[in-house]
């Protein structure tokens, strides 16, 4: 069996999100020490058809073996590879307060991979201060700081008047993933991937959906 990821193949931002839906499934097969799991299994688990799965995973190289399904730890590191899931991911926030505070004390990232490395904001208050693992710096800092720290991915959590200019500061710094906290959008380069996560939407469409059952 060649479980080699392809190092030519990229994820598409389709396919992106099932492969982490498969690697969420598998590793909570891992934690419930399952040994084998076959393509039908994770189509139940993850809502998606048996086929699909095949081919996404075969559209990395050959993996599997017809019969006795997918080695469960194989088939995680399979998962990793293809995402780039086992280097360390350094992370900076820009806005420490309880959004941006909860983010870094919150513990299950480094088992996913990720931490964070830096944090900024602009409040004396906050300057100095340890929250989480890092010692949250002044804004004027960020590309020092970001550079120096390796920064793969930054996090906007401040209000919205500020989240274009800590967009433009993240960029400059070299940064091209954002994940974007604030509620408003946002003006960003072809090249960089920006992510919104408004929670505001996600809780209205809830609401939608249980009143209109």
């Amino acid at each position: 069996m060649n479980n080699q990821v392809s190092k030519e193949k990229k994820c598409s931002d389709v396919v992106i999100p099932r492969i982490l839906n498969y690697l969420k499934v598998v590793q909570q097969l891992e934690r419930e020490n399952k040994i084998t799991v076959s393509s039908e299994d994770l189509a139940k688990m993850t809502n998606m058809s048996a086929f699909l799965i095949r081919k996404d995973l075969a559209n990395f190289g050959r993996f599997g073996q017809p019969g006795t399904g997918y080695d469960v730890s194989s088939l995680k590191n399979y998962l990793l590879d293809i995402i780039g899931g086992k280097e360390m991911c350094n992370i900076a926030v820009v806005g420490v307060g309880n959004l941006g505070s909860a983010l870094l004390n919150y513990k299950g990232f480094e088992d996913e991979g990720m931490k964070f490395v830096a944090a900024f904001d602009i409040a004396e208050g906050k300057i100095g201060k340890i929250c989480g693992n890092v010692i949250v710096e002044h804004i004027d800092n960020m590309q020092e700081s970001i550079r120096n720290n390796n920064v793969h991915i930054g996090i906007i959590a401040v209000p919205f008047d500020f989240a274009q200019l800590v967009a433009e500061k993240f960029i400059k710094a070299g940064v091209y993933s954002i994940l974007n906290f604030s509620h408003v959008a946002l003006s960003v380069p072809l090249e960089v991937t920006l992510r919104n996560v408004d929670l505001a939407i996600e809780l209205k469409a809830l609401r939608y959906f249980s009143v209109n059952r």
